[in-house]
Protein backbone atom coordinates (compact mmCIF):
# COMPACT_ATOMS: atom_id res chain seq x y z
CA UNK A 1 0.00 0.00 0.00
CA UNK A 2 2.88 2.36 0.81
CA UNK A 3 4.40 1.83 -2.68
CA UNK A 4 1.09 2.58 -4.39
CA UNK A 5 0.65 5.74 -2.31
CA UNK A 6 4.16 6.91 -3.20
CA UNK A 7 3.51 6.30 -6.90
CA UNK A 8 0.28 8.30 -6.73
CA UNK A 9 2.08 11.18 -5.04
CA UNK A 10 4.92 11.00 -7.61
CA UNK A 11 2.58 11.17 -10.58
CA UNK A 12 0.53 13.92 -8.96
CA UNK A 13 3.68 16.01 -8.56
CA UNK A 14 4.85 15.13 -12.07
CA UNK A 15 1.64 16.21 -13.77
CA UNK A 16 1.14 19.25 -11.55
CA UNK A 17 4.57 20.50 -12.71
CA UNK A 18 4.06 19.60 -16.39
CA UNK A 19 4.75 22.46 -18.77
CA UNK A 20 1.63 24.19 -20.12
CA UNK A 21 1.17 27.22 -22.40
CA UNK A 22 -0.03 29.38 -19.50
CA UNK A 23 1.70 32.77 -19.68
CA UNK A 24 2.61 35.32 -22.35
CA UNK A 25 4.36 34.33 -25.58
CA UNK A 26 5.75 36.07 -28.64
CA UNK A 27 7.11 34.78 -31.92
CA UNK A 28 10.79 33.99 -31.45
CA UNK A 29 12.79 36.82 -33.13
CA UNK A 30 14.89 34.72 -35.49
CA UNK A 31 14.93 33.31 -39.00
CA UNK A 32 12.47 30.44 -39.44
CA UNK A 33 10.11 31.55 -36.66
CA UNK A 34 7.28 30.99 -39.15
CA UNK A 35 7.66 28.55 -42.00
CA UNK A 36 5.53 26.63 -44.47
CA UNK A 37 6.26 23.57 -46.57
CA UNK A 38 4.94 20.38 -48.09
CA UNK A 39 5.14 18.37 -44.87
CA UNK A 40 5.07 18.80 -41.11
CA UNK A 41 8.14 20.78 -40.06
CA UNK A 42 9.20 21.50 -43.65
CA UNK A 43 10.09 25.04 -44.73
CA UNK A 44 10.74 24.43 -48.43
CA UNK A 45 7.96 26.77 -49.60
CA UNK A 46 8.76 29.83 -47.48
CA UNK A 47 10.12 30.93 -44.12
CA UNK A 48 10.90 34.34 -42.66
CA UNK A 49 14.53 35.48 -42.77
CA UNK A 50 16.42 37.52 -40.18
CA UNK A 51 15.70 40.79 -41.98
CA UNK A 52 11.97 40.13 -41.51
CA UNK A 53 12.44 40.41 -37.75
CA UNK A 54 13.24 44.08 -38.30
CA UNK A 55 10.90 44.72 -41.24
CA UNK A 56 8.01 43.12 -39.36
CA UNK A 57 8.93 44.38 -35.90
CA UNK A 58 5.27 45.36 -35.44
CA UNK A 59 4.45 41.64 -35.71
CA UNK A 60 7.26 40.19 -33.62
CA UNK A 61 6.15 42.29 -30.63
CA UNK A 62 2.59 40.86 -30.71
CA UNK A 63 1.63 38.92 -27.59
CA UNK A 64 -0.29 35.66 -27.30
CA UNK A 65 -1.62 35.57 -23.74
CA UNK A 66 -2.80 32.32 -22.09
CA UNK A 67 -4.43 33.29 -18.79
CA UNK A 68 -4.69 30.95 -15.82
CA UNK A 69 -8.50 31.10 -15.88
CA UNK A 70 -8.59 29.60 -19.39
CA UNK A 71 -9.13 32.85 -21.26
CA UNK A 72 -6.95 33.81 -24.22
CA UNK A 73 -6.07 37.17 -25.80
CA UNK A 74 -4.24 38.42 -28.88
CA UNK A 75 -2.52 41.64 -27.78
CA UNK A 76 -1.20 43.39 -30.90
CA UNK A 77 -0.70 46.92 -29.57
CA UNK A 78 -1.06 49.94 -31.82
CA UNK A 79 -0.10 48.03 -34.96
CA UNK A 80 0.74 44.63 -36.36
CA UNK A 81 1.63 43.12 -39.74
CA UNK A 82 -1.53 43.35 -41.86
CA UNK A 83 -1.79 41.53 -45.20
CA UNK A 84 -3.69 42.55 -48.33
CA UNK A 85 -6.41 39.90 -47.84
CA UNK A 86 -7.46 41.60 -44.61
CA UNK A 87 -8.20 45.14 -45.80
CA UNK A 88 -7.07 45.35 -49.43
CA UNK A 89 -4.38 47.93 -48.61
CA UNK A 90 -1.28 45.75 -49.19
CA UNK A 91 1.11 44.18 -46.69
CA UNK A 92 2.55 46.39 -43.96
CA UNK A 93 2.46 47.64 -40.37
CA UNK A 94 -0.85 49.20 -39.35
CA UNK A 95 -3.77 48.73 -36.94
CA UNK A 96 -5.16 45.21 -36.53
CA UNK A 97 -8.22 44.27 -38.58
CA UNK A 98 -11.26 42.69 -36.89
CA UNK A 99 -11.87 39.99 -35.90
CA UNK A 100 -8.11 39.35 -35.56
CA UNK A 101 -7.65 42.36 -33.29
CA UNK A 102 -8.37 40.71 -29.94
CA UNK A 103 -11.82 42.29 -29.70
CA UNK A 104 -13.70 38.98 -29.26
CA UNK A 105 -13.59 36.89 -26.11
CA UNK A 106 -11.61 33.66 -26.48
CA UNK A 107 -10.51 30.64 -24.46
CA UNK A 108 -7.73 28.05 -24.69
CA UNK A 109 -7.56 24.33 -23.97
CA UNK A 110 -4.36 22.28 -23.84
CA UNK A 111 -4.47 18.49 -24.09
CA UNK A 112 -0.98 17.34 -23.10
CA UNK A 113 -1.82 13.71 -23.80
CA UNK A 114 -2.95 14.39 -27.37
CA UNK A 115 -0.38 17.16 -27.83
CA UNK A 116 -2.96 19.69 -29.03
CA UNK A 117 -3.74 23.31 -28.21
CA UNK A 118 -7.19 24.66 -29.14
CA UNK A 119 -8.34 28.28 -29.28
CA UNK A 120 -12.09 28.94 -29.15
CA UNK A 121 -13.35 32.34 -30.24
CA UNK A 122 -13.77 34.03 -33.61
CA UNK A 123 -10.51 35.75 -34.57
CA UNK A 124 -8.30 34.09 -31.94
CA UNK A 125 -5.09 32.79 -33.51
CA UNK A 126 -1.46 31.82 -32.99
CA UNK A 127 1.31 32.58 -35.47
CA UNK A 128 -0.50 34.03 -38.47
CA UNK A 129 -4.15 35.08 -38.47
CA UNK A 130 -4.84 33.65 -41.92
CA UNK A 131 -3.93 30.08 -40.99
CA UNK A 132 -6.65 27.66 -39.86
CA UNK A 133 -7.22 23.91 -39.93
CA UNK A 134 -7.39 22.92 -43.57
CA UNK A 135 -6.66 26.22 -45.28
CA UNK A 136 -5.77 29.91 -45.32
CA UNK A 137 -8.25 32.77 -45.11
CA UNK A 138 -8.97 35.04 -48.05
CA UNK A 139 -11.48 37.22 -46.18
CA UNK A 140 -11.69 38.11 -42.44
CA UNK A 141 -15.45 37.42 -42.39
CA UNK A 142 -14.69 33.71 -42.81
CA UNK A 143 -12.62 33.45 -39.62
CA UNK A 144 -13.42 30.13 -37.88
CA UNK A 145 -14.78 29.83 -34.36
CA UNK A 146 -12.06 27.39 -33.31
CA UNK A 147 -8.51 26.43 -34.35
CA UNK A 148 -6.48 23.46 -33.08
CA UNK A 149 -2.67 23.39 -33.25
CA UNK A 150 -0.33 20.44 -32.78
CA UNK A 151 2.12 21.13 -29.95
CA UNK A 152 5.25 19.54 -31.36
CA UNK A 153 7.36 20.63 -28.39
CA UNK A 154 7.02 22.84 -25.34
CA UNK A 155 9.34 23.72 -22.47
CA UNK A 156 9.83 26.61 -20.06
CA UNK A 157 11.10 28.88 -22.82
CA UNK A 158 9.95 27.70 -26.26
CA UNK A 159 6.82 26.29 -27.89
CA UNK A 160 6.73 24.83 -31.42
CA UNK A 161 3.32 24.55 -33.10
CA UNK A 162 2.34 22.82 -36.35
CA UNK A 163 -0.92 23.07 -38.30
CA UNK A 164 -2.01 21.44 -41.57
CA UNK A 165 -3.59 23.82 -44.07
CA UNK A 166 -4.32 21.27 -46.76
CA UNK A 167 -2.68 18.48 -48.69
CA UNK A 168 0.27 18.72 -48.44
CA UNK A 169 0.73 22.16 -46.81
CA UNK A 170 1.89 22.64 -43.21
CA UNK A 171 2.74 25.78 -41.25
CA UNK A 172 5.12 25.81 -38.27
CA UNK A 173 5.29 28.59 -35.66
CA UNK A 174 7.97 28.89 -32.96
CA UNK A 175 7.07 31.01 -29.91
CA UNK A 176 9.19 32.22 -27.02
CA UNK A 177 7.84 32.63 -23.49
CA UNK A 178 8.17 36.07 -21.94
CA UNK A 179 9.30 36.94 -18.42
CA UNK A 180 11.09 33.67 -17.68
CA UNK A 181 13.29 34.28 -14.67
CA UNK A 182 16.38 32.09 -14.16
CA UNK A 183 16.56 30.15 -10.92
CA UNK A 184 19.35 28.33 -9.13
CA UNK A 185 17.51 25.05 -8.57
CA UNK A 186 15.45 24.18 -11.65
CA UNK A 187 18.14 21.97 -13.18
CA UNK A 188 18.42 24.25 -16.22
CA UNK A 189 21.27 26.68 -16.93
CA UNK A 190 18.91 29.40 -18.18
CA UNK A 191 20.83 32.48 -17.12
CA UNK A 192 24.04 33.27 -15.27
CA UNK A 193 22.91 31.32 -12.19
CA UNK A 194 24.74 28.25 -11.01
CA UNK A 195 23.34 26.74 -7.80
CA UNK A 196 22.56 23.04 -8.13
CA UNK A 197 22.28 23.62 -11.88
CA UNK A 198 26.04 23.19 -12.09
CA UNK A 199 27.16 22.39 -8.58
CA UNK A 200 28.09 25.79 -7.16
CA UNK A 201 26.47 28.80 -5.55
CA UNK A 202 24.89 31.88 -7.13
CA UNK A 203 25.71 33.66 -9.26
CA UNK A 204 28.94 32.57 -11.01
CA UNK A 205 31.22 30.78 -8.60
CA UNK A 206 31.30 27.44 -10.39
CA UNK A 207 31.71 28.80 -13.92
CA UNK A 208 35.07 28.64 -15.67
CA UNK A 209 36.79 31.86 -16.70
CA UNK A 210 36.31 32.72 -20.37
CA UNK A 211 39.24 31.90 -22.67
CA UNK A 212 40.16 31.62 -26.35
CA UNK A 213 38.74 30.19 -28.53
CA UNK A 214 35.36 31.62 -27.50
CA UNK A 215 32.23 30.05 -29.00
CA UNK A 216 29.60 30.96 -26.32
CA UNK A 217 28.42 27.34 -26.10
CA UNK A 218 27.74 25.24 -23.02
CA UNK A 219 26.85 26.05 -19.44
CA UNK A 220 30.18 25.71 -17.60
CA UNK A 221 31.90 28.91 -18.77
CA UNK A 222 31.18 32.42 -17.54
CA UNK A 223 30.19 34.14 -20.78
CA UNK A 224 29.67 37.52 -19.14
CA UNK A 225 30.37 40.43 -21.49
CA UNK A 226 30.75 44.03 -20.35
CA UNK A 227 29.33 46.97 -22.32
CA UNK A 228 30.46 50.57 -22.27
CA UNK A 229 29.57 53.79 -24.06
CA UNK A 230 25.92 52.93 -24.68
CA UNK A 231 25.97 49.35 -25.96
CA UNK A 232 23.52 46.70 -24.73
CA UNK A 233 24.69 43.10 -25.22
CA UNK A 234 23.31 39.70 -24.28
CA UNK A 235 23.84 36.00 -24.94
CA UNK A 236 21.10 34.84 -27.33
CA UNK A 237 20.20 32.07 -29.74
CA UNK A 238 21.73 32.66 -33.18
CA UNK A 239 18.87 34.19 -35.22
CA UNK A 240 19.95 32.11 -38.23
CA UNK A 241 20.80 28.85 -36.40
CA UNK A 242 18.68 27.72 -33.47
CA UNK A 243 21.42 25.32 -32.38
CA UNK A 244 24.04 28.04 -31.88
CA UNK A 245 24.56 30.68 -29.19
CA UNK A 246 25.95 34.14 -30.00
CA UNK A 247 26.29 37.59 -28.47
CA UNK A 248 23.76 40.18 -29.62
CA UNK A 249 25.04 43.76 -29.36
CA UNK A 250 22.69 46.70 -29.74
CA UNK A 251 24.42 50.02 -30.40
CA UNK A 252 21.66 52.26 -29.08
CA UNK A 253 20.58 55.72 -30.17
CA UNK A 254 22.44 57.08 -27.13
CA UNK A 255 25.68 55.21 -27.86
CA UNK A 256 28.99 57.05 -28.03
CA UNK A 257 31.19 56.78 -31.12
CA UNK A 258 33.55 54.60 -29.03
CA UNK A 259 30.81 52.35 -27.62
CA UNK A 260 32.02 48.77 -27.35
CA UNK A 261 31.82 45.43 -25.57
CA UNK A 262 34.53 43.69 -23.55
CA UNK A 263 34.35 39.96 -24.22
CA UNK A 264 34.70 38.97 -20.57
CA UNK A 265 33.89 40.22 -17.12
CA UNK A 266 35.30 43.69 -16.36
CA UNK A 267 34.83 45.00 -12.81
CA UNK A 268 37.23 47.89 -13.33
CA UNK A 269 39.47 46.50 -10.60
CA UNK A 270 42.35 45.68 -13.02
CA UNK A 271 42.62 42.07 -11.87
CA UNK A 272 43.47 38.99 -13.95
CA UNK A 273 40.05 37.43 -13.36
CA UNK A 274 38.45 40.27 -15.33
CA UNK A 275 39.92 39.13 -18.63
CA UNK A 276 40.76 35.83 -20.31
CA UNK A 277 42.05 32.84 -18.41
CA UNK A 278 45.16 32.72 -20.63
CA UNK A 279 47.34 35.32 -22.32
CA UNK A 280 46.74 35.98 -26.02
CA UNK A 281 49.83 34.35 -27.65
CA UNK A 282 50.93 37.28 -29.82
CA UNK A 283 54.45 37.18 -31.23
CA UNK A 284 56.43 38.98 -33.93
CA UNK A 285 54.98 36.57 -36.52
CA UNK A 286 51.64 35.61 -34.93
CA UNK A 287 49.67 38.85 -34.98
CA UNK A 288 46.15 37.94 -36.07
CA UNK A 289 42.76 37.18 -34.55
CA UNK A 290 39.41 36.54 -36.22
CA UNK A 291 35.79 36.95 -35.20
CA UNK A 292 32.58 35.82 -36.90
CA UNK A 293 30.22 38.81 -37.09
CA UNK A 294 26.75 39.70 -38.36
CA UNK A 295 26.12 43.30 -39.38
CA UNK A 296 23.07 44.99 -40.91
CA UNK A 297 25.42 46.99 -43.15
CA UNK A 298 28.48 46.31 -45.27
CA UNK A 299 31.46 48.66 -45.15
CA UNK A 300 31.26 49.62 -41.46
CA UNK A 301 34.47 49.67 -39.37
CA UNK A 302 34.81 47.05 -36.68
CA UNK A 303 37.63 47.57 -34.19
CA UNK A 304 39.23 44.94 -31.97
CA UNK A 305 41.26 45.92 -28.93
CA UNK A 306 43.58 43.70 -26.88
CA UNK A 307 44.92 44.86 -23.52
CA UNK A 308 46.43 43.76 -20.26
CA UNK A 309 43.54 43.10 -17.86
CA UNK A 310 45.73 44.36 -15.01
CA UNK A 311 47.05 47.49 -16.78
CA UNK A 312 44.78 49.42 -19.17
CA UNK A 313 47.69 51.48 -20.52
CA UNK A 314 49.07 48.40 -22.27
CA UNK A 315 46.82 48.11 -25.32
CA UNK A 316 46.89 47.41 -29.04
CA UNK A 317 44.04 48.08 -31.49
CA UNK A 318 43.28 47.29 -35.10
CA UNK A 319 40.32 47.78 -37.39
CA UNK A 320 38.72 46.28 -40.49
CA UNK A 321 35.51 46.69 -42.52
CA UNK A 322 32.54 44.38 -42.88
CA UNK A 323 31.88 43.15 -46.40
CA UNK A 324 28.46 41.51 -45.93
CA UNK A 325 25.11 43.14 -45.12
CA UNK A 326 22.44 41.17 -43.20
CA UNK A 327 24.61 38.06 -43.00
CA UNK A 328 27.44 36.30 -41.18
CA UNK A 329 31.08 36.55 -42.18
CA UNK A 330 34.46 35.80 -40.55
CA UNK A 331 36.63 38.90 -40.45
CA UNK A 332 40.34 38.96 -39.71
CA UNK A 333 42.09 41.46 -37.44
CA UNK A 334 45.84 41.92 -38.00
CA UNK A 335 47.37 43.67 -34.99
CA UNK A 336 50.58 44.35 -36.92
CA UNK A 337 48.48 47.04 -38.64
CA UNK A 338 47.52 49.14 -35.64
CA UNK A 339 44.63 51.61 -35.72
CA UNK A 340 45.67 55.27 -36.15
CA UNK A 341 46.69 56.90 -32.89
CA UNK A 342 47.21 53.61 -31.04
CA UNK A 343 50.37 51.84 -29.93
CA UNK A 344 52.05 49.22 -32.13
CA UNK A 345 52.11 45.55 -31.21
CA UNK A 346 55.87 45.56 -31.80
CA UNK A 347 56.33 48.26 -29.15
CA UNK A 348 54.29 46.27 -26.66
CA UNK A 349 56.10 43.00 -27.29
CA UNK A 350 59.51 44.69 -27.11
CA UNK A 351 58.59 46.13 -23.73
CA UNK A 352 57.27 42.90 -22.31
CA UNK A 353 53.58 43.80 -22.45
CA UNK A 354 51.06 40.96 -22.25
CA UNK A 355 47.48 40.92 -23.49
CA UNK A 356 44.65 39.15 -21.67
CA UNK A 357 41.47 41.04 -22.46
CA UNK A 358 39.60 41.68 -25.73
CA UNK A 359 36.98 44.29 -26.65
CA UNK A 360 35.01 44.74 -29.89
CA UNK A 361 33.58 47.99 -31.28
CA UNK A 362 30.98 48.00 -34.07
CA UNK A 363 30.77 51.01 -36.40
CA UNK A 364 33.65 52.62 -34.50
CA UNK A 365 33.77 56.38 -34.93
CA UNK A 366 30.03 56.90 -35.48
CA UNK A 367 27.68 57.55 -32.58
CA UNK A 368 24.20 56.12 -32.17
CA UNK A 369 22.47 59.44 -32.75
CA UNK A 370 24.03 59.60 -36.21
CA UNK A 371 23.69 55.96 -37.25
CA UNK A 372 20.43 55.21 -35.46
CA UNK A 373 20.01 52.16 -33.27
CA UNK A 374 21.69 49.13 -34.87
CA UNK A 375 21.83 45.46 -33.86
CA UNK A 376 24.96 43.36 -34.42
CA UNK A 377 25.94 39.79 -33.51
CA UNK A 378 29.31 38.14 -32.96
CA UNK A 379 30.61 34.65 -32.25
CA UNK A 380 33.71 32.45 -32.51
CA UNK A 381 36.48 34.73 -31.25
CA UNK A 382 39.71 32.99 -32.30
CA UNK A 383 43.45 33.54 -32.33
CA UNK A 384 45.18 33.15 -35.70
CA UNK A 385 44.29 33.76 -39.31
CA UNK A 386 40.68 33.66 -40.46
CA UNK A 387 39.55 30.48 -42.23
CA UNK A 388 38.94 30.69 -45.93
CA UNK A 389 35.37 31.48 -46.90
CA UNK A 390 33.28 29.23 -49.14
CA UNK A 391 33.99 31.62 -52.00
CA UNK A 392 37.73 31.17 -51.43
CA UNK A 393 37.29 27.42 -51.45
CA UNK A 394 35.41 27.57 -54.74
CA UNK A 395 38.44 29.16 -56.37
CA UNK A 396 40.29 25.97 -55.47
CA UNK A 397 37.36 23.78 -56.55
CA UNK A 398 36.63 22.85 -52.92
CA UNK A 399 33.77 23.86 -50.63
CA UNK A 400 33.45 23.19 -46.90
CA UNK A 401 30.50 23.88 -44.61
CA UNK A 402 29.72 24.64 -41.87
CA UNK A 403 33.02 26.26 -40.92
CA UNK A 404 33.34 26.80 -37.95
CA UNK A 405 31.54 23.63 -36.85
CA UNK A 406 30.66 21.86 -33.62
CA UNK A 407 29.94 18.54 -35.32
CA UNK A 408 30.83 17.76 -38.93
CA UNK A 409 32.67 19.44 -41.77
CA UNK A 410 31.01 18.69 -45.11
CA UNK A 411 33.56 18.80 -47.93
CA UNK A 412 32.39 19.04 -51.53
CA UNK A 413 34.47 19.21 -54.71
CA UNK A 414 33.97 19.58 -58.45
CA UNK A 415 36.25 16.62 -59.14
CA UNK A 416 36.29 13.16 -57.59
CA UNK A 417 37.89 13.03 -54.17
CA UNK A 418 40.84 10.74 -53.48
CA UNK A 419 41.69 11.64 -49.87
CA UNK A 420 41.22 14.14 -47.05
CA UNK A 421 43.88 14.48 -44.34
CA UNK A 422 43.38 16.83 -41.39
CA UNK A 423 46.23 18.20 -39.23
CA UNK A 424 46.22 20.22 -36.01
CA UNK A 425 48.22 23.44 -35.68
CA UNK A 426 51.27 21.46 -34.53
CA UNK A 427 51.24 19.44 -37.73
CA UNK A 428 49.96 16.23 -36.13
CA UNK A 429 47.64 14.19 -38.34
CA UNK A 430 44.26 13.78 -36.61
CA UNK A 431 42.01 12.49 -39.42
CA UNK A 432 42.74 10.61 -42.66
CA UNK A 433 40.12 9.41 -45.13
CA UNK A 434 40.69 7.54 -48.40
CA UNK A 435 37.93 8.04 -51.00
CA UNK A 436 36.96 6.93 -54.49
CA UNK A 437 34.36 8.03 -57.05
CA UNK A 438 32.67 10.63 -54.87
CA UNK A 439 32.34 14.41 -55.00
CA UNK A 440 31.68 14.92 -51.31
CA UNK A 441 32.41 13.54 -47.87
CA UNK A 442 31.79 14.29 -44.20
CA UNK A 443 34.51 14.63 -41.57
CA UNK A 444 33.42 14.03 -37.97
CA UNK A 445 34.96 16.86 -35.95
CA UNK A 446 33.08 16.15 -32.72
CA UNK A 447 35.97 14.24 -31.02
CA UNK A 448 38.46 17.02 -31.77
CA UNK A 449 39.30 19.83 -29.33
CA UNK A 450 38.23 23.35 -30.26
CA UNK A 451 40.76 25.17 -32.38
CA UNK A 452 42.30 25.70 -35.81
CA UNK A 453 43.01 22.79 -38.19
CA UNK A 454 44.36 22.36 -41.71
CA UNK A 455 43.22 19.86 -44.32
CA UNK A 456 44.85 18.59 -47.48
CA UNK A 457 42.14 17.69 -49.96
CA UNK A 458 43.32 15.59 -52.90
CA UNK A 459 41.13 15.18 -55.98
CA UNK A 460 41.73 13.61 -59.38
CA UNK A 461 42.79 17.08 -60.57
CA UNK A 462 45.22 17.99 -57.79
CA UNK A 463 45.49 19.01 -54.14
CA UNK A 464 44.10 21.97 -52.13
CA UNK A 465 44.93 23.12 -48.62
CA UNK A 466 42.12 24.54 -46.53
CA UNK A 467 41.71 25.85 -42.99
CA UNK A 468 39.07 24.45 -40.66
CA UNK A 469 37.76 25.62 -37.29
CA UNK A 470 36.29 23.38 -34.62
CA UNK A 471 34.12 25.30 -32.17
Amino acid sequence: MKKITLLVVFFAILFSNAQTPEGTWKMIPQAGAMAVGDGQGNSNWWSNNLADVTTRACYFDDEFVFNGDGSFANVNGADTWVEVWQDGAGDGCRASVAPHDGSNAATWTYDSGAGTLTLNGVGAYLGLSKVYNGGELGDPVNAPTSITYIVTSIDANTMVLDIAVGAPGWWRFTLQKQGVEPTCDDGIQNGDETGVDCGGSCPNECLAQIDLPIDFEGTTTDYTVTDFGGNASSLVVDPEDAGNMVIQTVKTNAAQLWAGTTISNDTGAFVATDGLASLIPFSATETKMNVRVWSPDAGIPVRLKAEDATNNTHTVETETLTTVAMGWEVIEFDFSNQAPGTETLTHGLNNGWVYSKVSIFFNFGTDGATAGEKTYYFDDVMFGEAPLSINDFEVNQVQVYPNPTQGNWNIKTKNNLESVVVFDILGKQVVAVELKNTLETTIDASPLPSGLYFAKVRTTQGESSIKLIKK
